[in-house]
């Protein structure tokens, strides 16, 4: 009896090893089906503080006027990007900046010569991007999906057959060729589907085990900068930024500094597309700047109106400025208080098509929001959808006649979704944005280019070149020693919501030495360029009130 009973106890020892291999097994297949999917939950709900803020859905809790858009993807190479006319194109410019966030990782990619797209090794009808990884739905999960290499997973997106006219074709692949560093995900071939590929950025770095590529294959368009600034034609465009409140107050002096110079170096190399200017207060009431920037005034919606989101002002004071003021340019340029000028922008628009800056966590053709898409646009099938381009309404330019027959949707638009509980919800404080971007779809305003390089962010971009403006809406954070802290607070540091009440000292301190971020450090150069240059700004920064005025000379 007792053998038998050891024995029992053995086959039942045996039976639990065995079981715990079949679960460690199931393990790692089920981490490496959800691992594409993970990063891009991570990217898209990541914070530039987290302890400050908390998401739901696509809406931003706290006290301020901007949307944080931590892990915004940018990557940059030489020379422009098109997709057929009737999509977008992304234009693209030299030094490679890839920014996406992982699963609470560090977000700053390896800036690598190598892994530019300009530098892409084309096999056949394949464009292969080695130590590259895009997120995206995926059509095809890599697991099951076993190839020898990056070309016969090319050829299995390029051939992959639909089941049903609502499955999502396939436009983006990633392939994992390395033994030794994929482990696990070794001759993995995910399938996948980004609505618009080209205005996102993928992961690089030497790091990344994975080859990725889009389809259909990128091609140079040489003609791009010759379109873009014909033949001597007036191409001018018209600055605007929006203002209202405490802390725009003083970013939009900051603005119109920079605005003031960058443009005069325009002036001084030739021809140059920067026309006039205008701060679009829409306050209803003039204010202490009125003889310092050139502004017009437009009448807030009534508070029962907006309810506190004050950003549903801007649409109604487009309409109210597009009506009242006298404007000679032929295009518009839409920015915003803190954007920084970095150098003179060309008019970017090819033809009729506007130029904007694209922001991931617009997406209106996603499945879960295309129902809500379609109270605003009526039915439309996820494909027709995709057609509305993820952008709102600055950065943005376009010409005149598109903002004069667009801005009442827009302005509409915005309304029906703020009032309509569903869209509300779903889409929080980025609602505007999406009532941008549907308006411009509904009026015919498009196809719109993507321009990464048109802003970049700090602390998620880092190089200068080849941005044109720069966007200050994250928290920058580093150590004494200059290590950046992502999400947490660095003894050194510098967020505009510091100042929300009163504008920022004079001759604020420099980042640490050890920052190797370009933009970070520009940042506060240029913050105490136009601070020490604006006269009165001691007394204006204790109380305010700017009772000094800046006369507009350099």
């Amino acid at each position: 009896m007792a053998r038998s009973s050891n024995a029992g106890q053995r086959a039942r020892s045996y039976l639990r090893v065995a079981s715990l291999a079949v679960i460690a097994l199931t393990v790692l297949v089920t981490l490496s089906s959800v691992r594409h999917l993970a990063g891009a939950i991570a990217v898209r709900h990541s914070l530039a503080n987290s302890g400050d803020y908390e998401v739901q859905g696509h809406k931003l809790l706290s006290q301020s006027t901007d949307v944080i858009q931590k892990g915004q993807p940018h990557w940059l190479s030489d020379g422009s990007v098109r997709k057929p006319v009737d999509s977008v194109r992304v234009s693209l410019t030299s030094s490679s900046t890839a920014h996406n966030q992982g699963a609470g990782a560090n977000a700053r990619v390896a800036q690598n010569a190598s892994t530019t797209q300009h530098q892409l090794a084309e096999v056949g009808k394949c464009q292969i991007m080695p130590h590259t990884d895009y997120w995206g739905e995926p059509v095809k999960w890599g697991p099951s999906n076993k190839l020898p290499s990056a070309e016969s997973c090319c050829a299995a997106c390029r051939e992959h057959q639909l089941s049903t006219p609502l499955d999502l074709e396939c436009n983006v692949w990633v392939y994992c060729g390395d033994e030794k560093k994929c482990g696990v995900d070794y001759m993995d071939c995910w399938l996948k589907h980004l609505a618009h590929p080209d205005g996102v950025a993928p992961k690089t770095g030497e790091d990344i085990p994975w080859t990725a590529g889009i389809l259909p294959a990128a091609q140079q368009d040489s003609t791009d900068t010759a379109l873009s600034q014909d033949d001597g034609a007036d191409r001018r465009y018209h600055i605007v930024i929006t203002a209202q409140g405490t802390a725009t107050h003083w970013q939009a002096r900051i603005h119109y500094y920079w605005y003031k110079k960058v443009k005069a170096q325009c002036e001084g190399a030739g021809k140059c597309d920067m026309g006039g200017f205008t701060r679009l207060l829409h306050s209803g009431a003039p204010d202490d700047l009125m003889n310092e920037i050139p502004t017009f005034v437009a009448t807030p919606l009534p508070d029962e109106g907006h309810k506190g989101y004050v950003v549903l002002n801007r649409p109604s004071a487009f309409v109210q400025w597009l009506q009242g003021a006298t404007i000679t340019e032929k295009y518009v340029f839409m920015s915003e208080p803190d954007h920084i000028w970095l150098k003179p922008m060309p008019n970017l628009m090819v033809g009729q098509r506007p130029a904007a800056f694209p922001f991931f966590y617009i997406e209106p053709s996603k499945a879960e929001f295309l129902p809500i898409t379609q109270k605003f646009t009526g039915p439309l099938t996820r494909k027709q959808a995709e057609q509305i381009a993820p952008i709102g309404n600055a950065p943005t330019l376009l010409s005149l006649k598109q903002l004069q027959k667009m801005a009442p949707t827009w302005m509409n638009t915005s309304m029906d979704i703020f009032n309509d509980t569903e869209a509300h919800t779903a889409w929080g404080w980025v609602l505007e944005m999406y009532g941008f971007a549907i308006s411009c779809f509904k009026e015919g305003v498009g196809p719109i280019d993507l321009h990464l390089k048109m802003m970049a962010q700090p602390p998620w971009d880092e190089l200068l070149d080849p941005y044109y403006i720069l966007h200050y809406t994250y928290g920058n954070d580093y150590t004494l020693e200059g290590v950046f802290t992502p999400g947490k607070y660095g003894a050194w540091r510098f967020d505009k919501r510091s100042y929300a009440d009163k504008p920022p000292p004079r001759k604020l301190g420099a980042p640490p030495p050890g920052t190797k971020n370009e933009l970070v450090q520009h940042l506060i150069n240029a913050l105490n360029e136009a601070t020490d240059h604006i006269p009165g700004w001691d007394e204006y920064s204790a109380t305010g009130k700017a009772t000094r005025l800046w006369d507009g000379n350099l």
